[in-house]
């Protein structure tokens, strides 16, 4: 009965919280960064165009990075991790600059952090990708713990 209570209190809540979302105007501000960022990924890591992407990005960004630099990173994407195979938006923050944080998956690493940083218009001012590796020895030690739970 209390799982009962538990699992319906937890889907009023997320659904509370996706209305109030929904209601606020940082919600237009998410949803332009969202676009923006789905751009990018596309042209960047599906197209594999870096100089059409450099066009994405705000104008100090290009200000900064060249043509040259940014195909240059294209290549180290492909050489490092390999083809592209999908994301999920995993977060996105608003306090001292907007920043959208997406875990991607590439044929060579399963697991990567992608974080978009976006100026106040909504423009890409960067980005950070970063795999993550899990460590095998943790892996093992919490699959121990389960076996001996059960």
């Amino acid at each position: 009965m209390r799982k009962k209570i538990l699992a319906v209190l937890f889907g009023v809540m997320l659904g509370m919280s996706a209305v109030t979302m929904a209601a606020t105007p940082e919600a237009e501000i998410m949803s332009v960064q969202q676009a923006k960022a789905m751009a990018w990924t596309d042209t960047m890591l599906v197209k594999n165009k870096p100089a059409d992407t450099l066009k994405l990005m705000s104008s100090e960004a290009q200000k900064e990075i060249t043509d040259k630099k940014i195909t240059e990173i294209g290549k180290d994407i492909s050489k490092n991790l390999g083809k592209y195979q999908g994301a999920r938006l995993a977060g996105w923050s608003c306090l001292d600059q907007f920043q959208l944080v997406y875990f991607m998956k590439f044929e060579k690493e399963p697991l990567v952090r992608c974080v978009f940083f976006f100026n106040e218009k909504g423009e890409i001012l960067n980005f950070a990708l970063q795999p993550l590796q899990i460590n095998k020895q943790e892996k093992k030690d919490d699959n121990k713990k389960e076996n001996k739970k059960k």
